[in-house]
């Protein structure tokens, strides 16, 4: 918080009454950096395209300077504090899951998923891994790996 109080030019009690803690501030500085994002394109050709290209750009904000270690630092945390999870749920994942099952109910809609497809699963299973990768075994998060979790995804939704 001195550094963010520092470099903005204010005092850090100006910062506090703002933000309850660095976390906070944290999530605040996510929150700006997915506003930018574009919404999961539609148009991009097939259910599997789209999800490439939306799980991509995903990769690519997580591998980025600012958006993967403010994700990092923050997952310690959930654990914890409450409030900050459920402002994590409900402001940053929910995105996620409601950009990725939009395009899988289009998959549906479309024929090249079936209809009875567990949507809550399939979510589960192409945001998991991308978690895990980042949190916990530090494979890296390359297109190779969003190309290979989306095929594999695809083929359980046939």
């Amino acid at each position: 918080m001195e550094g963010v109080a520092a470099r903005s030019g204010v005092a850090k009690t100006t910062i506090y009454r703002r933000w309850r803690s660095k976390e906070d501030l944290a999530l605040a500085a996510l929150l700006e950096v997915i506003q930018e994002e574009p919404k999961p394109l539609r148009h991009v050709g097939g259910t599997q395209t789209a999800l490439r290209a939306y799980l991509g750009r995903l990769i690519d904000n997580l591998n980025s300077k600012l958006y993967g270690p403010i994700v990092r630092g923050l997952i310690s945390d959930l654990g914890v504090d409450l409030e900050l999870a459920r402002g994590f749920r409900e402001r940053v994942l929910a995105r996620r899951v409601a950009g990725i099952r939009e395009l899988l109910q289009r998959g549906i809609d479309r024929g090249e998923l079936r209809r009875d497809l567990d949507l809550e699963i399939a979510v589960d299973l192409l945001l998991g891994p991308i978690y895990y990768r980042l949190l916990i075994s530090g494979e890296p998060l390359t297109s190779a790996f969003v190309d290979r979790l989306v095929r594999a995804v695809m083929a359980y939704g046939r």
